[in-house]
């Protein structure tokens, strides 16, 4: 058996005509081949799976700045009805004391009215 083994190597010496070394080399760069072509076979094979996921999640990046800008017009308007309810309430208040002032006014009236009567 190791006997088979030294021949063939002595027999893939006479075809590379080179030696031991000029044999290593070019085993290396035939491995080297081979493991470039498995590597670009493989990537070949996943650039399709890795398109398709990246336009997917483009698609979904393009649905969610929509969705955040609609929210940002949402809040927008959310924060001008804040503002007119609080204008509303101010008017309200004003109101209020307004009408507190005028119905003691009315009930000082009435009191004058009723000492001038009797």
């Amino acid at each position: 058996m190791k006997g088979d083994v030294y021949n063939l190597i002595y027999t893939m010496e006479d075809v590379f005509k080179g030696g031991e070394a000029e044999m290593k080399r070019t085993l290396a760069v035939f491995l080297s081949f081979i493991m470039i072509a498995v590597f670009v076979a493989v990537l070949a094979g996943c650039g399709a799976d890795i398109k398709a996921e990246n336009e997917k999640l483009k698609a979904e990046n393009t649905n969610l700045k929509s969705d955040n800008d609609k929210l940002k017009l949402e809040i927008q308007k959310l924060k001008e009805e804040i503002q007119k309810a609080a204008e509303k309430e101010g008017i309200l208040n004003s109101t209020k004391a307004e009408n507190e002032a005028l119905m003691k006014q009315v009930e000082d009236l009435k009191a004058q009215l009723a000492k001038k009567k009797k």
